[in-house]
């Protein structure tokens, strides 16, 4: 496996503001509806009874049973189709964050940056163009959270980096922040010229065990 090439920053990094998230907390009401109680029918008059005479022919017609209703037809029970089980989504992967801002370059042009901007001259182009990235990388981690503290990236950590171009992607690599090793994965484009970068996203995964620094090469001390 390669040795890691490092470029060493001598300027401190300068702290940034944290912006903090308000929470929206919406309130839902319940409404109750009365129904008014139906009012109790009101009592019928008493009706006279009245005597009607019927013939012969009448009275056997009011006698005779009435006839029996036709049984109403039952109709065919409709067969449903059968439910479908619901599909199971695959888990959503994390979003990239995606800043707006490149660093590098202003980092660079600081003139406590002279010894990194002489080291960078040195390498190869495909290799300069990974150690702006992973400078790059180090200053977007120390901007989004100021709790992490970026001193070295290995690109090539558990996958090695792919380099298109003047694009770098980078799915297995890692930062060590405060003397630990962290999983990182970026993707980085640099300008036709190769000489800065003008696009970048990251991704920060977990706290990579200290039980696979070595098997990793992921070094304990700088």
């Amino acid at each position: 496996m390669r040795g890691p090439v490092v470029v060493t920053l001598r300027n401190e990094a300068s702290p940034w503001g944290i912006s903090a998230a308000v929470g929206l907390h919406a309130l839902l009401a319940a409404m109750l509806a009365l129904m008014p109680l139906p009012k109790p029918p009101k009592r019928l008059e008493e009706e006279r009874v009245s005597v009607d005479l019927l013939t012969p022919q009448q009275f056997e017609a009011s006698t005779r049973p009435p006839p029996t209703p036709a049984a109403p037809k039952i109709p065919a029970a409709v067969s449903l189709p059968a439910a479908t089980p619901p599909v199971s989504q695959p888990p959503t992967a994390p979003a990239m964050i995606r800043p707006t801002e490149m660093l590098s370059a202003k980092t660079l042009a600081d003139p406590r940056s002279r010894q990194a901007r002489a080291d960078l001259a040195t390498f190869a182009s495909d290799e300069r163009m990974v150690q702006l990235c992973n400078l790059e990388a180090m200053d977007q981690i120390r901007r989004w959270r100021t709790d992490y503290q970026p001193e070295r990236v290995v690109p090539y950590a558990t996958a090695e980096e792919k380099i298109t171009g003047t694009t770098i992607a980078a799915s297995g690599a890692a930062f060590r922040s405060r003397r630990n090793w962290y999983g990182l994965k970026f993707r980085c484009q640099l300008a036709g010229d190769g000489e800065s970068v003008v696009g970048f996203e990251f991704l920060v995964g977990d706290l990579v065990p200290r039980e696979k620094w070595d098997e990793l090469g992921l070094p304990a001390v700088h």
